[in-house]
């Protein structure tokens, strides 16, 4: 254990789970923006992705992970490769940055 109560690094950890990330995403405009984004705000939630994340499977990855993604853009993220996954987590990271100050709110 270190001075944080930590594990060695590559041990199961808590999720993070953040009913405030949750909430924030609902009707945000979709950041991942691809060929099959839906243009409706209503159908955007926080997203989940399990690539090369900490997420086994039946698991979600914690919610710093995750991007604002509509219904059109969520069904089809198997297609997308990683660079347009990460930049769809990289603007959800800063809008969120941007408005709570943290990312982890």
């Amino acid at each position: 254990m270190n001075l944080m109560g930590k594990g060695p690094p590559g041990l199961k950890t808590d999720m993070f789970v953040s009913k405030v990330l949750r909430d924030f995403a609902q009707g945000r405009e979709c950041q991942m923006r691809s060929e099959w984004c839906n243009g409706n705000s209503e159908t955007v939630v926080l997203c989940h992705s399990r690539r090369r994340s900490t997420a086994g499977m039946s698991q979600k990855p914690h919610d710093f992970w995750g991007y604002h993604g509509c219904s059109g853009c969520h069904a089809q993220e198997h297609l997308l490769e990683d660079r347009e996954l990460y930049d769809a987590i990289r603007r959800t990271q800063w809008a969120v940055f941007e408005h709570f100050g943290t990312l982890t709110p």
